[in-house]
């Protein structure tokens, strides 16, 4: 399984929380949870795939974005993914509001 058919795993798993999950030297959010981190962290977008919008969290200030996030009353959900042992860790996890945003991109123009 690739990476983002298990992150689309865990975004259905986790429905309504933002799904951060380390890929080597960052935390990737993507679609919904990327637009709604954008919009409230002012994290970039960039493109992931062909309409979907990706963010990231360089690792060494992830807790730094934690603080951030917890202001923002938002659930969450933080993985920890081991590509070698094919593994997937749960890091950190918050309840609380949940994401209603239902666009995947910003409708920028350089997915199209």
């Amino acid at each position: 399984m690739g990476f983002s058919n298990m992150l689309e795993i865990l975004q259905e798993k986790n429905k309504g929380k933002i799904v951060l999950v380390k890929l080597g030297t960052f935390y990737i959010a993507t679609g919904r949870d990327a637009i709604l981190l954008n919009v409230k962290l002012n994290l970039k977008c960039t493109c992931y795939k062909n309409n979907i919008c990706k963010v990231g969290v360089p690792v060494n200030s992830i807790d730094k974005y934690i603080e951030k996030l917890n202001k923002t009353k938002y659930s969450y959900v933080i993985y920890d993914y081991d590509k070698e042992e094919k593994e997937l860790k749960l890091r950190y996890e918050k309840n609380g509001k949940i994401n209603k945003i239902t666009e995947k991109n910003n409708n920028c123009l350089f997915c199209k």
